[in-house]
């Protein structure tokens, strides 16, 4: 038995976000969050999914260069707020909130988090995580589906939940939140997943 599942089998009572953060790496590197005291793990994700996550976050970054807004991007990065843990495949937060060195971005720091829906997290990610965003504020929200085929389902803040502004399938410019836009390329997205 591994360390981490010694620490999740002995560990009583809720979970913190400190408890997560200082667990060590799972020997098959599945991911940790927390909401309110219960611990969730999703299994380290499949070769499509990064590739996906990756390009992503490559047209993000690129985006954020062009524009000089004072955002810093990130994928799988720590997220926190209130009693709660989130690793959202894709981040785009206050740069000024994140420092080098920094474990966890404030959730309140949030300007557009991003999960990719696959079969292992589909609640999570199309119910329970946008609920919690929007609950925490954050102005952008992306889902992107991978099936049956790539899209990028863009919802924008609307008081406490979210509404589907777009669903991206090729080229889009894409407005986040009033502060950068981006210029989505799913067809380079799918051609990495074929090549």
């Amino acid at each position: 038995m591994s360390v981490a599942e010694t620490r999740i089998d002995d560990h009583e009572g809720p979970w913190t976000v400190e408890d997560v953060l200082a667990l060590p790496e799972h020997p098959a590197r599945a991911r940790f969050e927390v909401v309110d005291g219960v611990l969730m793990m999703s299994p380290a994700p499949d070769w499509d999914h990064q590739t996906v996550s990756s390009e992503l976050h490559s047209q993000i970054k690129a985006a954020l260069a062009r524009s000089g807004a004072p955002f810093r991007s990130g994928e799988a990065v720590n997220v926190t707020g209130e009693a709660r843990l989130f690793i959202p495949d894709i981040a785009v937060v206050d740069r000024a909130a994140v420092p080098r060195g920094t474990l966890a971005a404030p959730l309140d720091a949030a300007l557009l988090l991003g999960e990719i829906v696959s079969p292992f997290n589909r609640a999570a990610d199309r119910i329970l995580k946008p609920t919690l965003y929007a609950q925490a504020k954050v102005p952008a929200y992306w889902r992107v589906e991978m099936e049956p085929d790539l899209c990028v389902v863009v919802h924008e803040l609307n008081g406490d939940t979210y509404r589907e502004a777009a669903t991206i399938t090729g080229k889009a410019s894409v407005d986040v939140a009033g502060e950068f836009t981006v210029d989505l390329d799913l067809d380079v997205v799918r051609r990495e997943l074929e090549g």
